[in-house]
């Protein structure tokens, strides 16, 4: 299973080539590892997302049953506060559902349910 993993991610990577050149600098440069992946991956994410990428990932690490899309984009709007321990502030929810999925790039992945779609990490 972690082969096919990193054969997965791997090929992520090389759709971003355009050239011949592209993609022959871009196989000389992929990573040998699921180790290197991830790194890569983790230090892609812009800086102004890392919270909520790590907040988003803690959930779905420990939740009980699959998350909806929706209720994984509410979970960036739960925040610390000083006298509550946490509060939830909806200005920091996401509109489109559909962003936790751009900012958490490869970290995530999309299966379908019998009636809904649910998300879980990739592994």
């Amino acid at each position: 299973m972690l082969r096919f993993r990193l054969v997965s991610l791997q090929i992520v990577e090389l759709h971003g080539c355009h050239s011949h050149d592209d993609l022959e600098d871009q196989l000389e440069s992929l990573p040998q590892d699921l180790d290197e992946v991830y790194d890569r991956i983790i230090f892609g994410i812009s800086k102004r997302h890392r919270e909520n990428v790590l907040k988003i990932l803690q959930w779905l690490a420990f939740a009980v049953r699959p998350l909806l899309l929706a209720e994984i984009a509410q979970v960036v709007g739960v925040v610390p506060h000083s006298d509550l321990g946490f509060c939830f502030k909806p200005s920091r929810v996401y509109p489109d559902p559909r962003s936790v999925l751009e900012i958490c790039s490869s970290l995530i992945s999309e299966t379908k349910g019998d009636f809904q779609r649910k998300y879980t990490i990739s592994r």
